[in-house]
């Protein structure tokens, strides 16, 4: 086939979906900032490579490097050869939408510092190119982001590098925390009080009223998360050991106390007081915050003993093999996760015995 010019294929406001929607496979795009209003083209895992595919026809991104700022924007654009895609099936996809995010029609935001890959997918145009049967004609590119961020100093951005390591041993975010290391809180901006919360759930008349009451009051919880984002911990001393819990799904607002190892020492139903939580405050959650929090450096001390040495490893493998007998708490999971994914692996046997070996 005679190939014509390249040219640069531009998408805006979605008007080229509603063109030719038939030609794309109807799939939800979950990547996009600004969600589109045609189903959108992915590629199929088997067809997507570290490397551009063959037969691409100069299907190329315009911009293959991008660098921006955070809450910077950018265009993307691709180029191809006019007879070989069909133009409205161009779709555009970040595989990491916390950093930079992209519309349907190509808009990249800058969102935190960091990278990503765009993924440009588009589809072959039947009549003019020959697809194997087995093919689906969907070919991708890929446009890589750096994002920068120079608005926070170097030591704002080691103490969030930081934080997001106490947040991988836990599903969710230490909110008072980074407002406090992005300047949007002063360290010692007063926390609420147990009087206050005994007046809010005294004179509230719903659920619903008493949030609002507390979110005026501590606009920045100690700490956001659980299945769904349902758990929520308003800290009432810097330490965690003495805090509020609200259970969005329940409708609960529990005052727990920990001790000084995270463990529990007791608790009370604040609202409302005629109910109990059916089983009782999520304290496994609540003390694995207040280790997590406490504990940002994993020593390898699994056994907790205040020493790093083989038994560490021993106890970790024995763990790991399910062997019954094998006791370890939740700080020593926490010590144990030494190369720091928020989880306790053989991989982490290995760092362990590395360590030791150089300590020898």
């Amino acid at each position: 086939m005679k190939l014509t010019a390249l040219f640069t294929a531009l998408l805006f406001a979605g008007s080229l979906f509603q063109a030719a929607g038939a030609a794309a496979d109807p799939v939800p795009d979950t990547n996009a900032a600004g969600a589109a209003e045609e189903p959108v083209v992915t590629m199929p895992a088997e067809y997507v490579t570290a490397d551009p595919l063959p037969e691409l026809y100069g299907f190329v991104p315009e911009t293959p490097e991008i660098a921006l700022e955070v809450g910077e924007t950018f265009q993307l654009r691709a180029v191809w050869d006019a007879d070989s895609y069909l133009a409205a099936s161009l779709q555009f996809a970040s595989d990491n939408a916390a950093v930079a995010a992209v519309t349907a029609d190509g808009v990249i935001t800058a969102c935190e510092e960091g990278t990503a890959k765009i993924r440009l997918t588009a589809k072959l145009n039947p009549e003019t190119v020959s697809i194997a049967q087995n093919d689906s004609g969907i070919r991708t590119v890929t446009a890589a982001v750096t994002v920068t961020d120079h608005t926070k100093t170097d030591a704002q951005k080691a103490q969030l590098e930081q934080l997001k390591k106490k947040e991988q041993h836990v599903f969710g975010e230490f909110q008072r925390a980074r407002a406090v290391i992005l300047g949007e809180l002063a360290a010692d901006a007063p926390r609420i009080t147990l009087e206050q919360l005994d007046s809010m759930t005294a004179e509230a008349e719903s659920f619903a009223e008493v949030m609002q009451k507390l979110r005026t009051a501590q606009p920045y919880p100690d700490f956001t998360g659980g299945s769904g984002m349902t758990l929520i911990e308003y800290w009432l001393d810097d330490d965690g050991t003495e805090q509020i819990l609200v259970t969005l799904e329940q409708q609960d607002i529990i005052h727990i106390r920990l001790d000084e190892d995270g463990k529990f020492a007791d608790w009370r139903t604040l609202y409302p007081d005629e109910r109990q939580p059916e089983d009782g405050p999520d304290i496994g959650t609540v003390s694995k915050t207040y280790l997590a929090f406490h504990s940002a450096a994993q020593n390898g001390d699994a056994n907790c003993d205040n020493a790093f040495d083989v038994s560490d490893a021993v106890l970790t493998a024995r763990y790991l093999a399910e062997d019954k007998t094998a006791s370890i708490t939740d700080q020593g999971l926490l010590n144990a996760d030494t190369d720091g994914d928020g989880s306790v692996t053989t991989d982490d046997i290995t760092v362990m015995l590395k360590r030791i070996a150089r300590m020898a």
